[in-house]
Formats: structure tokens, C-alpha cells, sequence
């Protein structure tokens, strides 16, 4: 009897000890999991509960997945992944071009989202990595930002975190803006970082200044594009690869297949690829004479067969006149269809542009006769002539075909031909953005920041506005007020979710320097009046456009507010009236 006695108590301990054992496995294995992958699996929050009063704890009316799907949709995010856990709603979706990763509480009300941003492993990038952790942690107060070791790919990856409880779309919209303007901070100070030495704040500012660094735009991470060699556009001539690489995305040589042209000549077959990519959308209607031009009324087609994409082209003539020869280019791309399975639903969407051309029959804007206006205007400025703001600007850009490249880029860009605008712009921008840290920085920049706004301009015209956001945003931190205006207005117009915040920063900043200029001041000068009225108009603006985001969100008593302070105004009290008479119908009627 003691004998099964014994047997039994053993049996008994080996089993306590068994599972104990197996607990502390388990245990061990979730750390270590915790440790490789922190942003994997979020804890969730502590909640303490008495035992008399659990049950009549207030539960919150929303769960945090239901607010993130909220937001998910009305900022019109696409989910890429989405995966549904006993506690936790893990999703990976696109927001303004960049990849987020979310937890969400399917019981309570906790958003926890997460950014990841990754650079090579090397011992000097982990003293760095440790730095700029610490240093953006103790910057941003809602948000928090490590990082862990990827051995797969030998890469450190930096995660932004954010985490809130309950959160309205405006603070989500508000976490989005942070992660961005603190990706923003990473990729600046590893660009100086890897300059060869750490910068001190005051050098990173000049440095920003001086050489007009290139600016990674985090919203599309749309690069710009890098021209092989410097070279000076023919306005004259426009070829397929030009127009494929200003319209849509950049092919290569290799990958394209056939050109057809069907004109009023009959059918042309091109199979060469360097034949194809160099030819001249403009000898379709255009033949050049002796001493004129033979220009075709009847439209022409061309099909591109590549690798990847088909494209149609239409070309037909609008205007000629005695000096240009105006065409209007229809241009479409399709991805093929057998690889349909193989793209995102968005990406095999049919692109189509349609574009002004502009052929120049005259010399008066030539390369000599810019050259003889520029004389003209060094002349005037020895007899002490008064000159022109256009004289002005040429003896300030001094004589080049880069110089007459900007002046000609900015004409046709005027004149609404966006595409040769663009060829000749670009280049412009890439040869002064390379001199930036050279004898005439201040130069360098003007050049820059006015090529890169009228790139910007000319995209935002063409709809394309990833590439117009690049540029635009690259003018207007150079201090550029017309780039400005037209870089909020592109954050209306693809509804970005950035607006309020910079309208509401904007306004701000703009109503602080009018306050300073009258501040104290009976009499304010001239130059001071300028000033004024100047911040004034730009206050206008931005009420305005303030007024119309309130009234597409259909916040109608900020509306009303907004558009009582436009009434003041003469400039725009018509605006205001027809808003105001139209709001009241609307919601007066429900």
C-alpha cells in the first residue's frame, strides 16, 4: 500500500513539474519573440478592475478597428493585408503613397500604427541608428521611434510608433503627418550623416540652404528624374521616350517592341528599338521645305507595343499660325493583359493624357535671338535705362543656353505646352542643384526654385500630381510664395489629408506678421504697406480655401465663420455671399 502510495505522489510531482517546466518554455519563447519583433505583437493595456465594480465599468461605444476602418475609408486608403486575431485586427494599407502597419482592439478602443523606414547594417550606422532614435523619441511627444536588426536582410529597421486611445479622424490624420515629417527627419539627417562627419543644427540649415539638397518626398516617393548627361532640348523635336518619361513612368530601350504609325502616307512599321525611342512625334504632321512647312490636317495613330505596357497615340493639328504650329497629343497606356493576375487592381487601370504641342516656325524665341535681348538688356543697365522685371531676371540668370532654356521652359510652359516645358525645364533644375555649393549658392537656388515651381505648375496641369507634388514642394521650402499657393491647392484637389493642418499653420504665421508690421507703428512705410497688403491677399487665400475644406467635410459652423470673415472683404465678398446663399438652401431645405 505505501509502495502505490509512493507511485502516485511521484506520478503527481512529475506532472506538477512537467507543466511548470512547459509554462516556463512558453514563456521563455514569447519573450524571445517580443524581443526579435517588437512591432509584431502589441501588448494591450493594463486595464485594473475592481471585484465589485467591474461590471459596471463603462465600455466604449467603438472598438479601434471599427475607428481605423472609419478612417481607412474616408481618406480613401487601400488595404493590402488585413488579418483578424482572437484580441488584435493586424492591417497593412497605403496612405499617401506610404505603407503603414496597424493593431487594432476588436474590444476596446486602442490604434497602435507603425512606420518602418530601412537603412544597411554597418557599425557605423548603428552608432547612428541608436542616436536618432533617442533624439526623435524625445522630439515628438506622441509618438516613439526605435528600431530592431532584420537578419535577413542585414538591415537596420527604424519604426516610427504611434498609439492613442479612442482617437478622432483629425488625430489619426495628425499621427499620419507626424510619421511623415518624422521620416522627413530621418532621411535628412542620415543624407548629412553619410556626408563624412556628424553636422552640428546650424550647419544642417546651412548646408539645406546653400546646396538646395535633394528633397525625398515621403508622401509618393516619386524620385526625380536623373538626366545621364547635362543636354540642351530642341523644342523643335519631341521624341517617344521624351514623351513616355514626362507623361507616365519611364521605359527602358531594351523593352521596347514595335512602333506603328498609321498616317494619311499609309501604315509604317518600326521594329528597332533605338529607332523607336528616338522618334519625332512631329514629322508625323510636319514636313520641312525649302522655305516653309507642309503641315497635314489629317489626324495620325500610333500603337507602342513594350515589354510590359501598350500605348496609343493621337496626333492632330489645332491651330497654325504665322510663327507656331499647334498639335493637340492624346496619349494612353494599358498594361497587357495577361498580367492582369500579376499587378494591384490600381496599376492596371488605364492611364491617358491628353497634351498642347507647340512647334515654333519663327526664330523670334530662338537660342541668337535670346542672346541679342540679353544685350539689349546689359546695355540699358549702362545708360541707366529702367529696366524690365524680365530684363531684369535675365541679366540675374546671365547669358547660357541654361538661361535661355529656363526663359523658353517658362514661355511654353505659359502657353500651356506642358510636355516641351517640362524637357526643357528639368535639366535646368538637375545642372543647378549640382552647382549648389558652388561660387553663387543664392544664384544657384533662385535658378533652382524657379524651375522646380514651374515644373510643379506644369505637372499639376497634366494631373499628374505625384511628380507635381515633388516639385512643388521642393520650390516652396526655398521660400517660393506662388508654389506655395499652388501646392495647397494641390493637397484640396487630391484631397490630402495635410491640409488642415498646414492651412490652420499658415494662417496662423501669415496673421502673426501682420500684427507685427501695424504693432506700435502710427505711420508704417511704403515698403512696410507692401508688406501688409501683401500677407493680407495670401490670408484671403488661404480663408478661402480654408472655407471650401470645410464645406466639402461638411463642417458647416466653421464654414459659416470662415466665410463671415470674407464677407468683410471687397476682394472676396461675392465668393462668400454665393457660398453662404448656397449653404443656407442646402441645409435651411433638411
Amino acid at each position: 500500500m505505501e509502495t502505490w502510495i509512493i507511485y502516485v505522489a511521484t506520478a503527481v510531482v512529475i506532472l506538477i513539474l512537467g507543466t511548470l517546466i512547459q509554462e516556463r518554455i512558453a514563456d521563455k519563447k514569447a519573450k524571445k519573440a517580443a524581443q526579435n519583433k517588437p512591432a509584431e505583437e502589441p501588448q494591450p493595456t493594463a486595464t485594473v478592475v475592481s471585484e465589485t465594480t467591474e461590471q459596471d465599468m463603462p465600455t466604449t461605444s467603438r472598438t479601434g478597428t471599427e475607428i481605423l476602418t472609419d478612417f481607412l475609408t474616408q481618406m480613401g486608403c487601400m488595404v493590402e493585408h488585413s488579418e483578424v486575431r482572437e484580441e488584435w485586427t493586424y492591417r497593412v494599407f497605403l496612405c499617401q503613397g506610404a505603407y503603414f502597419e496597424s493593431y487594432t482592439n476588436n474590444k476596446n478602443d486602442e490604434v497602435l500604427l507603425y512606420y518602418h523606414w530601412a537603412i544597411p547594417y554597418s557599425k557605423k550606422n548603428f552608432a547612428w541608428v541608436q542616436r536618432i532614435c533617442h533624439q526623435l523619441t524625445a522630439q515628438n511627444k506622441y509618438s516613439k521611434v526605435f528600431y530592431r536588426y532584420d537578419s535577413e536582410n542585414d538591415k537596420f529597421d527604424i519604426v516610427i510608433q504611434t498609439a492613442a486611445i479612442a482617437p478622432s479622424i483629425d488625430v489619426l490624420t495628425l499621427f499620419v503627418h507626424i510619421t511623415f515629417e518624422a521620416a522627413r527627419q530621418l532621411q535628412l539627417d542620415f543624407d548629412n550623416y553619410n556626408d563624412g562627419y556628424e553636422k552640428t543644427e546650424e550647419e544642417i540649415v546651412e548646408d539645406a540652404r546653400s546646396k538646395t539638397l535633394y528633397h525625398r518626398c515621403q508622401q509618393y516617393n516619386e524620385p526625380m528624374r536623373i538626366l545621364a548627361n547635362y543636354k540642351y532640348f530642341n523644342t523643335n523635336q519631341l521624341s517617344i521616350a521624351q514623351v513616355i518619361t514626362s507623361l507616365f513612368d519611364q521605359e527602358n530601350v531594351e523593352d521596347m517592341l514595335s512602333l506603328t504609325v498609321i498616317s494619311e502616307n499609309g501604315t509604317d512599321q518600326i521594329t528597332q528599338r533605338d529607332r523607336i525611342a528616338a522618334f519625332d512625334l512631329f514629322s508625323t504632321l510636319i514636313t520641312k521645305k525649302e522655305n516653309s512647312l507642309d503641315v497635314s490636317t489629317i489626324p495620325v495613330a500610333m500603337t507602342l507595343d513594350t515589354t510590359f505596357n501598350h500605348y496609343t497615340f493621337t496626333l492632330h493639328l489645332v491651330e497654325q499660325t504665322p510663327k507656331n504650329v499647334f498639335i493637340r497629343l492624346s496619349a494612353m497606356k494599358v498594361p497587357y493583359d495577361h498580367l492582369q493576375e500579376q499587378v494591384p487592381a490600381y496599376a492596371y487601370t488605364p492611364q491617358s493624357i491628353s497634351c498642347l504641342l507647340c512647334y515654333e516656325t519663327s526664330e523670334e524665341h530662338s537660342f541668337e535671338a535670346f542672346g541679342k535681348q540679353m544685350e539689349a538688356a546689359r546695355v540699358a543697365r549702362r545708360n541707366g535705362e529702367t529696366l524690365t522685371d524680365e530684363q531684369h531676371e535675365m541679366l540675374k540668370m546671365g547669358a547660357g543656353k541654361a538661361a535661355y532654356q529656363l526663359d523658353e521652359g517658362i514661355r511654353l510652359a505659359n502657353h500651356g505646352c506642358y510636355v516641351q516645358a517640362i524637357e526643357l525645364l528639368e535639366p535646368v533644375l538637375k545642372k543647378y542643384m549640382e552647382k549648389g555649393d558652388g561660387d553663387q549658392p543664392d544664384l544657384h537656388i533662385w535658378v533652382a526654385t524657379k524651375a522646380a515651381y514651374h515644373l510643379g505648375y506644369c505637372y499639376y496641369n497634366l494631373s499628374i500630381m505625384n511628380k507635381a507634388y515633388y516639385y512643388l514642394d521642393f520650390a516652396r521650402k526655398n521660400h517660393n510664395s506662388v508654389a506655395q499657393n499652388l501646392y495647397l491647392q494641390l493637397l484640396y484637389h487630391t484631397n490630402d489629408s495635410r491640409l488642415l493642418s498646414e492651412l490652420n499653420a499658415e494662417i496662423g504665421k501669415t496673421e502673426s506678421e501682420m500684427k507685427a508690421i501695424v504693432s506700435g507703428n502710427d505711420e508704417i512705410s511704403e515698403n512696410e504697406q507692401l508688406r501688409y497688403q501683401s500677407n493680407e491677399e495670401y490670408c484671403l487665400f488661404l480663408y478661402k480655401l480654408h472655407a471650401m475644406l470645410m464645406i466639402r467635410e461638411e463642417y458647416i459652423d466653421a464654414a459659416y465663420e470662415d466665410l463671415q470673415y470674407l464677407l468683410q472683404h471687397e476682394e472676396t465678398h461675392d465668393f462668400a455671399q454665393t457660398k453662404i446663399d448656397e449653404l443656407d438652401k442646402k441645409y435651411n431645405n433638411q
